[in-house]
């Protein structure tokens, strides 16, 4: 990691990466619409003592004066929007982050074709766990193909594009399931 003077960590969730951060970034800002993520991540920065302001927010809510942030993190929280409102998040995103600043996204994107579509998805809910073991169970992931918005790659990507994004990398797991990109603003 190299030293970012202002980050912003979409979907913060109770701060697992945000607390990291804080040893690399001069100023870290966890935001999350959850009240429940939020109170148990006030009590791990009190805990630790780390350099982190708590925001309560989401994608289409928070405030951040424009062209600011040189660095936007998002892990496994675009899913939770649909794509008109996945379009108009990153647009919000792009204009919080300066020119050449990054976005970070790591999420449940598919990447196969429509034709493959009932196979792949089958295959990735026959991984689930049981519920002894832990985990998410196959239902678990049933009910995230259900009522979660996760898309194609090649529906997503030209959002980061038309948002004034350009994609530095996109990894794609094996089965097609997950995708991280790093994006510049131009």
């Amino acid at each position: 990691m190299v030293p970012v003077p202002v980050g912003l960590l979409g979907g913060a969730g109770t701060g697992q990466f945000a607390l990291l951060a804080a040893g690399y970034w001069s100023n870290v800002v966890a935001v999350d619409p959850s009240p429940l993520m939020l109170s148990e991540l006030r009590r791990k920065v009190a805990a630790t003592g780390a350099p982190v302001t708590v925001a309560e927010g989401g994608y289409l809510t928070f405030e951040w004066p424009a062209g600011s942030a040189d660095l936007v993190y998002s892990r496994y929280a675009l899913h939770h929007l649909p794509d008109f409102w996945k379009a108009l998040a990153l647009d919000r995103m792009r204009r919080m982050l300066r020119t050449g600043g990054i976005l970070r996204v790591w999420d449940v994107a598919y990447n196969f074709p429509v034709s493959a579509a009932v196979e792949r998805i089958e295959h990735w809910c026959s991984t689930g766990y049981s519920d002894e073991e832990g985990g998410w169970t196959r239902a678990d992931l049933e009910e995230h193909v259900t009522y979660e918005h996760s898309t194609f790659t090649w529906l997503l990507e030209p959002m980061f594009t038309q948002a004034g994004f350009s994609i530095e990398s996109a990894e794609y797991d094996d089965d097609g399931i997950f995708a991280k990109y790093l994006l510049r603003a131009v």
